[in-house]
């Protein structure tokens, strides 16, 4: 991924709102640039099976704590995270992993969707690097549907702290939107959203800065 000048998961996968994605998945095909601004990049990509992918990254000032207590405000979920309804932790199995179930609000030609999904935590000792894996938990806990449920999904986040303070965001990830949809529709909202969501994390992290239980700050 690009590193860009200074300009998310728990909830951050999700149809035209994060695609989200294994980092280290699907090599078949190269990457397009869909946005290149001072703030943020975003690339994407088409699977094997034709479901969209999309890698971002981004520069903020922030702790690496900040992103995760923001992950897990769900109550203010739909402040930064485009299309997002509402959220609910449903299960914390341990202090590293978090199982939400995210609803997205419905617009022109898109119908209301949901999802639920597992995110797992870990830091790296050494470069104090943190990344959060998301992956689908619908099988494992049975949340009624509101609305279209996704379930073929995954992602990688990856919270690189930086010389000055800063920390970089480098996201990558992919998620089938189910139901019957138009794929020009489904990857102009994607982008739309992600685009927004990304605009958004420098004004959403200034308000969690705290340290985080775990969390190394360099």
């Amino acid at each position: 991924m690009h590193h860009v000048a200074r300009g998310i998961c728990v909830l951050a996968c999700g149809f035209g709102y994060l695609f989200s994605g294994d980092a280290q998945a699907q090599q078949h095909s190269d990457w397009q640039q869909a946005v290149a601004n001072p703030h943020y990049q975003i690339d994407y990509r088409e699977r094997a099976n034709g479901i969209l992918e999309l890698r971002a990254n981004t520069v903020v000032d922030a702790r690496l704590g900040s992103f995760l207590h923001l992950l897990e405000d769900v109550d203010r979920i739909s402040t930064w995270l485009a299309r997002a309804e509402k959220a609910t932790v449903i299960a914390q199995p341990d202090a590293h992993t978090h199982v939400v179930h995210t609803v997205f609000s419905g617009f022109f030609l898109v119908a209301r969707r949901d999802m639920v999904t597992r995110s797992v935590w870990q830091q790296d000792p050494i470069s104090h690097i943190v990344t959060i894996k998301v992956e689908n938990a619908n099988d494992d806990y049975k949340v009624p549907p509101h609305g279209v449920r996704m379930t073929a999904l995954a992602a990688e986040w990856q919270l690189q702290p930086n010389e000055d303070g800063s920390i970089t965001i480098l996201y990558q990830g992919y998620a089938d939107p189910a139901g019957a949809l138009l794929k020009a529709v489904a990857r102009s909202a994607a982008l739309e959203a992600l685009k927004k969501t990304l605009a958004r994390l420098p004004a959403a992290l200034e308000n969690y800065q705290r340290p985080y239980p775990g969390i190394a700050e360099p």
